[in-house]
């Protein structure tokens, strides 16, 4: 089995997190991780950088997988939601609409999961995330387990992802290395390359943990 954590902002790429690039590899081995993905708002870090980052950590056991975080809006103008995408050789931005996003990356061979889709609102009812639409997306699957989520919406995202045969995946969203890793994904094989891990969330062939205060897993079955 393989601990993932897909959900990872850096100071490289995002104002928005004060994780150095290279303390976030060192910290994904120290808590158990083999695998984690840089999602950036709208930006995938280029080839050339990933490899650059691997030599300068000096970490090898940690497979470092590019993705975006990508802000949608409809045709109008309306906040969708956001998206993690995988797969796709280009950076997005934060101008598309979920349908594009999906087609796009789709036809590309690559995966959409939605970001904590059940977040609650800071201010006021509802979500902050894509809330119930979710379920009229094509998508591959959602974050279930996120450290924002309260009892009620783990609860709605786990039924969600199981009422709509969506995998479910837990990641950080982590903007500081403490976060690193407390909320993640095993995948039940091996993931040589990216398709292996692509083949696996579409097959649900995932499992998403989170770790409680005393960080030892709890993990759920769908």
């Amino acid at each position: 089995m393989l601990h993932a954590d897909l959900h990872i902002h850096t100071s490289r790429y995002s104002g928005c997190s004060n994780i150095d690039p290279i303390s976030v590899v060192r910290q994904a081995e120290k808590v158990g991780l083999d695998i984690i993905a840089l999602t950036e708002h709208g930006i995938r870090w280029p080839d050339q950088e990933i490899q650059a980052l691997v030599t300068a950590s000096g970490i090898c056991s940690v497979r470092i997988i590019p993705g975006q975080e990508v802000a949608c809006y409809s045709r109008n103008g309306l906040f969708q939601g956001e998206l993690l995408v995988f797969g796709y050789p280009k950076s997005l931005g934060s101008n598309k609409s979920v349908g594009e996003i999906v087609e796009i990356v789709h036809r590309r061979g690559g995966i959409v999961i939605a970001a904590h889709p059940f977040k609650r609102n800071r201010v006021g009812e509802g979500f902050y995330g894509s809330g119930h639409a979710i379920r009229h997306w094509n998508i591959d699957g959602l974050e279930v387990e996120h450290p924002s989520y309260d009892a009620n919406s783990r609860e709605i995202a786990y039924m969600t992802a199981s009422d709509s045969n969506l995998a479910a995946i837990g990641s950080s969203d982590a903007h500081d290395l403490t976060g690193v890793g407390m909320c993640r994904t095993i995948f039940s094989s091996n993931v040589h390359c990216e398709e292996d891990l692509f083949r696996q969330i579409r097959e649900r062939s995932v499992q998403p943990v989170r770790l409680n205060a005393a960080r030892a897993y709890e993990a759920r079955a769908l």
